[in-house]
């Protein structure tokens, strides 16, 4: 699976439930978990979301 369908995926999925986590994603879509938190990383970067401990939540959505 290529890097931009992973985004898509981890946005889509942040859509529906504001937050993920690694370990859940990595397993979901057949990939490593360094693959998932790299892809994080660069939607971080991008403003697209927040990354925490763990995974990321929806930007915009915190409650902070």
């Amino acid at each position: 699976m290529l890097s931009a369908e992973r985004k898509l995926y981890i946005l889509k999925k942040l859509e529906s439930e504001q937050t993920i986590q690694v370990k859940q994603v990595a397993k979901e879509l057949h990939v490593s978990e360094s693959s998932i938190r790299r892809d994080l990383l660069e939607l971080d970067d991008e403003n697209k979301v927040d990354r925490i401990y763990g995974g990321a939540v929806k930007k915009n959505g915190n409650a902070f």
